[in-house]
């Protein structure tokens, strides 16, 4: 009897559960391929104020590129991160719950941060072209060093009496990172989501007159945040607490 008794408990939680995931709009004009979120079936349309977003991206296309991510945070909480200018300078974004309000201000000059589940964050919209840009497969050349602390922003580039140095960096599947310009240098890496840790730890050292290479390691085993632009075609890794970024294209 009680094993009956808690197969109908378990059957009727799960019917409510289930029950809870509710589709509000007739028409599906955003497709959403995902579990429940915030209750709904599909959050893009079945959310008024989110699909209001999404309206007002759409008509931004080509000109100003967004995207909305679904996320938990607070441990058990569901939510949004809606990004209105994804490939800004310095730009923000906005954590906000179910209902549209707004919990904080992310990202940002200061790296604003929030207690997110990073493993539950994924896009579900985005209002340019969706090619998910990757660092491997793909060699990356460094155009400038950029200190934001300063105003206007200082940059240097890496160069010597012979004119700039093509110092170039190369990210495997497996988790090593090649790369090269005055000696070879080698080590490993890891990502999650826009979060990156380098970590090189082996050169070839044969010489460094100008100290270049030497501030170049420093700053890559300081990284913290990789993010792209140019659709992916150009890479900024963020250091010394987010206040400098080294600048790569492909």
């Amino acid at each position: 009897m009680k094993k009956h008794l808690v197969f109908l408990l378990f059957a009727v939680l799960t019917a409510a559960t289930l029950a809870s995931c509710t589709k509000n709009a007739d028409n599906t004009h955003f497709p959403y391929n995902g579990p429940c979120h915030c209750g709904v079936d599909n959050p893009l349309d079945d959310l008024e104020w989110l699909h209001q977003n999404v309206l007002l991206f759409e008509s931004w296309r080509g000109k100003q590129d967004a995207s909305i991510a679904v996320c938990t945070f607070d441990s058990v909480k569901q939510g949004f991160i809606i990004n209105p200018c994804v490939h800004c300078d310095d730009g923000m974004s906005t954590l906000v719950d179910c209902e549209g309000h707004e919990i904080s201000m992310l990202g940002g000059i200061a790296g604003i941060t929030y207690n997110i589940d990073p493993s539950s964050v994924r896009i579900i919209y985005c209002n340019y072209p969706d090619t998910i840009p990757t660092l491997t497969d793909k060699k990356w050349h460094l155009q400038r060093f950029v200190d934001r602390t300063t105003s206007p922003w200082t940059e240097e580039v890496p160069e010597n009496s012979n004119g700039p140095i093509p110092f170039w960096l190369q990210f495997y599947e497996n988790g090593v990172v090649q790369g090269g310009g005055i000696n070879h240098l080698w080590g490993n890496y890891s990502v999650l989501n826009d979060h990156i840790n380098i970590l090189i730890g082996n050169t070839t050292e044969i010489y460094d007159p100008s100290g270049w290479e030497e501030s170049l390691i420093a700053a890559l085993n300081g990284a913290t945040i990789c993010d792209f632009f140019d659709y992916g075609d150009r890479i900024r890794i963020y250091y010394d607490q987010n206040r400098k970024f080294l600048e790569f294209i492909q």
